[in-house]
């Protein structure tokens, strides 16, 4: 007799199907992962049935895997809400009195570029090794920018489309060669007046 196990530890897909004593043994296995899984995911219970001779219907675990919004704040050691780059604030710490002289040198033409000039701005001028998608949000609204209305969706575009940036988290932003060259080589700067 087959049977079929489906387990989805946030999208770690195990598809398990074979005889009951197999499925049964991989199920132990991933038994303890569950129950530590499924306190900080409560929708993982729903998508974990335990393993019996019918099938799961793979229809019905999609319509249940929505259960919380996908937006999540980077949580620091100490459990703090630290930066939510989905919902961007003012970062007070920031000076940005020089940030207007340094932004109108360049004709930036895409979201994308005006990341990196904040970016460059953080990291040379005000000496912020690790800025933030906060600290950036701070950028465009010293300069009274558009802010990207999918604003963690910019810097992950900015990231796999432009290639201007390494994005791994709100608060580990950095420069790559790419971006680098851009800035130096390409990005567009005004004439002098």
């Amino acid at each position: 007799m087959q049977t079929k196990l489906h387990i989805n530890l946030t999208q770690g897909i195990v598809d398990v199907e074979g005889d009951v004593e197999f499925v049964k043994a991989v199920y132990h296995d991933f038994k303890d992962r569950l129950t530590q899984h499924s306190r900080t995911a409560p929708e993982a219970r729903e998508l974990v049935d335990a393993p019996s001779s019918k099938t799961a219907s793979a229809g019905s675990a999609k319509s249940k895997r929505r259960g919380q919004s996908r937006k999540k704040a980077a949580i620091s050691e100490a459990g703090e809400t630290s930066v939510n780059p989905d919902a961007p604030k003012l970062d007070k710490t920031v000076d940005t009195s020089k940030l207007k002289a340094f932004y109108d040198q360049f004709e930036p033409n895409s979201a994308p570029e005006k990341i990196l000039i904040f970016l460059k701005y953080l990291i040379d001028i005000e000496n912020i090794p690790a800025p933030s998608t906060d600290q950036i949000y701070t950028c465009f609204r010293a300069i009274k920018e558009k802010v990207p209305s999918a604003y963690s969706q910019a810097f992950r575009d900015t990231a796999s489309k432009k290639g201007f940036i390494d994005y791994n988290s709100a608060t580990d932003i950095k420069i790559t060669i790419m971006g680098e060259n851009h800035f130096e080589h390409s990005l567009k700067k005004k004439a002098a007046e």
